[in-house]
């Protein structure tokens, strides 16, 4: 990966050496404690939160959620490195759920004054407890929540007419829907771009649309990661047939 000489590739593998080696910065360690003493925040939180607005006749704790739904600390800490090594970066989150990645994301971008985070979420509730947690990170003009369900976030999204670098899908994990973001993303990307696509190996239909979004023309080179599946688009590295990896990191 290396050999080929790509920023986006170096980026990626130096910041699985650090997962893998635990070599951090102090800086990085101090951003680390504040967004896990969130996550631990989060579960002692037994706030009940609805799920109406998706039509679903069923409200969870806080508390479930965090647990059930949040990143795992060490993929986070993935969506930190990438985003720190980044000069520029322009990040935009498909599902904020309790603002957890969130958290990490932003915690990256402390330092850079060229950048910005946009994330989406359908509940209301979660938008709110992600908020609180975000502006004590950040000031609040570093971060947008956009919050609805998407078929209405979406086109809000594109109106902003904001390309982004690094894109972090986790909001739904069907086959269409996936496909879909993935096809009306591509036109609002600042290249190169590192695109990260959550559970890609959750179920067969992620199994599925893995397979396409890998074998896109437009793509430059594909990670599988087995619970994240990464690609870069770079359209310098197009006139070349696309070159896929297989990672592992044990978590």
């Amino acid at each position: 990966m290396l050999a080929e000489n790509d920023q986006c590739l170096n980026d990626i593998v130096s910041s699985l050496m650090q997962l893998k080696s635990g070599r951090y910065e102090s800086e990085d360690i101090l951003a680390f404690n504040r967004c896990e003493a969130y996550r631990k925040s989060l579960l002692n939180n037994h706030t009940l939160i609805s799920y109406e607005v998706f039509g679903q006749n069923k409200s969870m704790q806080v508390s479930e959620i965090c647990r059930q739904a949040t990143s795992k600390s060490i993929w986070a800490q993935f969506l930190y490195l990438i985003t720190k090594k980044n000069q520029s970066p322009y990040f935009l989150e498909v599902g904020t759920n309790l603002g957890v990645s969130g958290s990490y994301i932003l915690e990256a971008l402390k330092s850079k004054s060229d950048s910005n985070f946009i994330t989406m979420e359908g509940l209301s509730q979660l938008c709110q407890i992600a908020n609180e947690q975000f502006f004590k990170i950040s000031s609040s003009q570093k971060y947008t929540i956009i919050e609805g369900l998407y078929a209405t976030t979406f086109p809000e999204l594109f109106r902003k007419k904001i390309n982004f670098n690094i894109l972090f899908i986790d909001g739904n994990h069907r086959k269409d829907a996936t496909l879909k973001y993935f096809n009306n993303l591509k036109s609002h990307l600042k290249l190169p771009a590192v695109l990260i696509f959550d559970d890609i190996n959750w179920s067969d239909e992620m199994k599925q649309v893995w397979k396409i979004i890998k074998s896109d023309s437009d793509v430059s080179y594909s990670i599988d990661m087995f619970k994240l599946g990464v690609i870069i688009i770079n359209k310098k590295t197009n006139k070349f047939k696309a070159k896929h990896y297989y990672l592992h990191l044990a978590y």
